[in-house]
């Protein structure tokens, strides 16, 4: 079990609406270990920091990380993130670490997961859970046509920040995307990446197919392969390295379901991961052991239901399955979720949720968690939240709690 604190400020320029400084800070402070494992009490203590900064059209970001342990050599205080980006109506320019997604994310997608942690299991060092692109992008958009194009090197997240950057961006990958509406509610995309590393050229490409029906039914679907190699065009077999990616989403009031497949054959990109079609979770004691997508071979699919009352009460339900063949060998994983929020007043929610999961490759047969949350504004950006978690993971007969 753990308590967590998280605080958010935000400051506005006085009598102007257009400039606004905005601080966000997220700590963890953390005592024992695991088990068998000396010393039972150690401490480990994590802080990030994020500032950003808007005038006009312009915005400025950084990102501050510190970790401390007793022990010296694992502690770290980094400047991960620095960033200055204009973007009006149509036009939108990022210099150095930016978000971005190419389509669906088969070829390329970064993102964070706010206020949850990642956490080495070498070094037992902890750090910020998000993968971003550290260079130059370029985006516009008309009625008519979209048109991005980057150029930079992703972050491979499996590093903390204290190892050096060649480790953390071995990649430099240049980037194009065009989207076309030709006609009303539907829009037809393609796109193409390459990727340099040790003088090495990979190529790939995508198409993408998007559409808005009659009922709120959004349609969605995208095709990528590597360019070359003997790989035949649109093939879903095992013989070509191809990834493919279809949605459907349907919302009527408060009530709304998606549905999500993947097929994914010989598609394991260093610096990106594939859309997982797996919840990603705020909760930290559910981020602790989480399915780690298998590109080179994985088919699966995802189904939420959730539902958002005009009083502020919610209610998400979500069926994950995921089927891949590691080293030859059949796993699965598969997860249950349910979340319940319940709001108390108008800056009050209580959550709770409860878990039930199963994972073949890492050997666990029952996984369960639960957790209650209790979150207030205090102000228009001032809030705190407060958690408590419970985690069953059972391993081949065995329970452990962490």
């Amino acid at each position: 079990m753990k308590n967590r604190l998280f605080i958010w400020l935000a400051i506005f320029g006085a009598g102007r609406a257009w400039a606004q400084l905005a601080i966000g800070n997220t700590a963890e402070y953390q005592v024992g270990n695991l088990p068998f494992e000396k010393p039972n009490d150690l401490t480990a203590f994590y802080n990030q920091l994020n500032l950003s900064y808007q005038w006009r059209d312009w915005r400025g970001n950084i990102k501050l990380e510190r970790f401390q342990r007793p022990r010296k050599d694992k502690d770290y205080t980094e400047l991960t993130q620095r960033s200055l980006r204009y973007a009006n109506r149509s036009l939108d320019l990022a210099l150095g670490n930016f978000y971005e997604i190419i389509g669906r994310g088969l070829l390329l997608r970064s993102y964070e997961i706010p206020g949850a942690l990642l956490e080495n299991p070498g070094q037992r060092i902890r750090y910020g859970f998000y993968r971003d692109i550290e260079g130059a992008l370029l985006k516009y958009q008309s009625e008519r046509l979209d048109l991005k194009l980057l150029r930079g090197k992703p972050l491979l997240n499996t590093f903390p920040p204290n190892f050096t950057g060649d480790l953390r961006r071995r990649h430099l990958v240049d980037a194009v995307e065009t989207k076309l509406r030709l006609i009303p509610d539907w829009a037809v995309g393609g796109a193409y990446l390459r990727d340099h590393r040790g003088g090495k050229l990979k190529e790939y490409g995508a198409v993408s197919l998007s559409g808005n029906l009659p009922h709120e039914i959004q349609l969605y679907s995208e095709y990528a392969q590597r360019l070359g190699g003997g790989n035949k065009r649109f093939d879903l077999s095992d013989h070509s390295s191809h990834a493919f990616y279809t949605s459907v989403n349907f919302v009527a009031g408060p009530f709304g379901l998606s549905a999500e497949y993947k097929d994914y054959n010989d598609f394991f990109l260093q610096y990106n991961d594939p859309p997982p079609l797996i919840k990603e979770h705020p909760y930290a004691v559910l981020n602790r052991s989480t399915h780690f997508i298998e590109p080179r071979n994985e088919t699966g699919w995802q189904m939420e239901i959730f539902l958002n009352t005009a009083q502020g009460h919610t209610a998400v339900f979500n069926w994950t399955r995921a089927d891949s063949r590691p080293f030859q060998n059949n796993n699965r994983f598969e997860e249950w979720f349910a979340e319940f929020g319940y709001a108390l007043d108008e800056q009050t929610t209580v959550k709770t949720f409860f878990d039930r999961s199963e994972d073949q490759l890492l050997f666990e047969k029952d996984r369960y968690a639960a957790g209650l949350y209790l979150e207030r504004e205090w102000l228009q950006q001032l809030g705190t939240s407060l958690d408590e978690n419970l985690r069953r993971a059972g391993q081949t007969g065995a329970g452990a709690f962490g």
